[in-house]
């Protein structure tokens, strides 16, 4: 028996599944204004279409609910090998949004592309971390911390915590916050 996600409507968009609509909502309420899905890419015979582009970041983020295959980090691995190998900002974005403190920092864990450099040249893969990939496997795919820019530590745990919580039955809509950062 196959389990598909859920399509979801929020905000004007047509989401695949209800937790892209939550990290929709996570965008929204620390004010980065996202484009979803907005263009389809073809790299020597491999299709791929980005779930979210943040403009005033230049990044681009696929979400998924668990482990990747091997199929499918190698298509993100393609997309960042052909759109912009030196300076691309991709980033996997497991599971629902959730703040994380380490040391100083709070932020979202990301498994983010690291692009090649004199410490890790063209021909070099690390071994992708296990949350990452359902099988071991070697990737330029690293785990970090993104720590989003101009977003307080509160308001990025109440941001997580809104998403997370977003329910879209029966025509509900998230909650908003009173220090909710958009328009």
């Amino acid at each position: 028996m196959d389990i598909k996600p859920i399509e979801t409507k929020y905000n004007g968009f047509r989401f695949r599944s209800r937790l892209e609509a939550r990290w929709a909502v996570f965008f929204d309420m620390i004010g980065l204004k996202y484009e979803y899905e907005i263009e389809g890419f073809e790299m020597n015979g491999v299709r791929y279409l980005p779930d979210f582009y943040i403009p005033s970041l230049d990044r681009w983020f696929e979400i998924k609910a668990k482990s990747l295959r091997e199929k499918e980090i190698k298509k993100c691995e393609e997309f960042c090998l052909n759109k912009d190998n030196e300076n691309i900002k991709f980033s996997v974005l497991i599971g629902s949004p959730e703040a994380v403190k380490i040391d100083d920092f709070t932020g979202v864990i990301e498994y983010v592309w690291e692009w090649p450099s004199e410490k890790y040249p063209e021909n070099v893969r690390m071994l992708a971390p296990h949350e990452l990939s359902e099988k071991e496997y070697y990737s330029r795919f690293v785990r970090g911390l993104w720590v989003v820019p101009d977003v307080t530590e509160d308001e990025l745990a109440c941001a997580a915590i809104a998403a997370r919580e977003a329910r879209f039955e029966f025509g509900e809509f998230p909650k908003i916050p009173n220090n909710y950062k958009g328009d």
